[in-house]
């Protein structure tokens, strides 16, 4: 039984006339009277009575013309999807993040792919900048979100911002920072965050042109518990400026007045995977959302 008998089927049952229903489907009476013939061999049943007034309906015919009816529209409707899903992208992406969603802007991203490819699946992976980076190129990640430099040459890497940072101190220690030198902090303690991290070269970098290494009381791998840290009074720590400014009108911490180094914020893909229709659409979005990203990539590549 295939699909075309069954739309012979139906056009002769709505024509009442084998001449008609020829007409219609562009073919010929002797040819679709063998479909018919085919078909009703094929169910054992006999599907129409002829008569002066045409082709009638059997009982039993009626009983099948509704079935057959809502199996061409089942088709139908198969065929319609098929065709929109090639208009449509389809698919997973597992996305890494390094740092807190909010600042990535992941609840817009998600919207944004959510309203403009619904049938692509986002799974946003908090990691660190250290794992991300290695997980998008052994395919475990599609791309992902990281801080500072990429040295890895089969990645494929577009600058977002350069993220502006502060040094934070805990809230009591307003006094003692609010007018401070940097070499007279060198002294006081300081959260580190571990050395794969990105954070770590930029303290290190801080302390570049001082004679002498900083008190390092504690070495973490989080924004979280660096800022946990800093509220509990355990030292200083460089934070983004966001999120130096939100611990300051909490009154959970005080910030330095001068200057720090600023790090980069990066997306990464495989290199060999751009012009997937999946990453491209990720990409597009990415850049709509962080438009002065184009302009740093134009300036770094000068």
């Amino acid at each position: 039984m295939e699909l075309y008998q069954l739309n012979t089927f139906v056009r002769i049952a709505q024509e009442g006339s084998l001449t008609r229903a020829a007409e219609l489907l562009f073919t010929s009476q002797p040819a679709i009277s063998a479909q018919l013939k085919a078909l009703e061999e094929d169910l054992g049943v006999t599907l129409f009575e002829r008569s002066a007034r045409g082709m009638q309906l059997t009982a039993k015919g009626e009983l099948l013309y509704e079935q057959a009816l809502d199996t061409l529209n089942a088709a139908a409707r198969l065929k319609a999807d098929a065709q929109q899903l090639q208009k449509e992208l389809v698919g997973e992406l597992r996305i890494g993040v390094h740092t807190d969603f909010e600042f990535m802007r992941i609840g817009e991203l998600h919207t944004r792919l959510s309203e403009r490819h619904p049938r692509v699946q986002p799974h946003f992976v908090q990691s660190m900048t250290s794992n991300i980076l290695p997980d998008i190129r052994r395919g475990v990640l599609d791309a992902g979100f990281f801080f500072g430099p990429c040295s890895l040459s089969n990645l494929t890497v577009y600058p977002l911002a350069e993220v502006p940072m502060r040094v934070v101190a805990p809230v009591d220690w307003r006094p003692r920072v609010a007018q401070a030198s940097l070499p007279s902090m060198l002294d006081m303690p300081w959260v580190y965050t571990s050395d794969t991290c990105p954070f770590y070269a930029l303290m290190q970098q801080l302390f570049d042109t001082l004679d002498g290494e900083p008190s390092k009381v504690a070495y973490v791998d989080s924004e979280d518990a660096v800022r946990a840290l800093i509220r509990a009074g355990a030292g200083l720590s460089i934070l983004r400026y966001d999120d130096a400014e939100r611990m300051r009108d909490a009154d959970e911490a005080c910030v330095w007045d001068g200057d720090a180094p600023s790090i980069q914020l990066g997306f990464a893909i495989q290199r060999q995977r751009a012009g997937e229709p999946v990453i491209d659409a990720l990409h597009t979005l990415i850049q709509e959302m962080w438009p002065d990203g184009r302009r740093l990539a134009d300036r770094v590549g000068a």
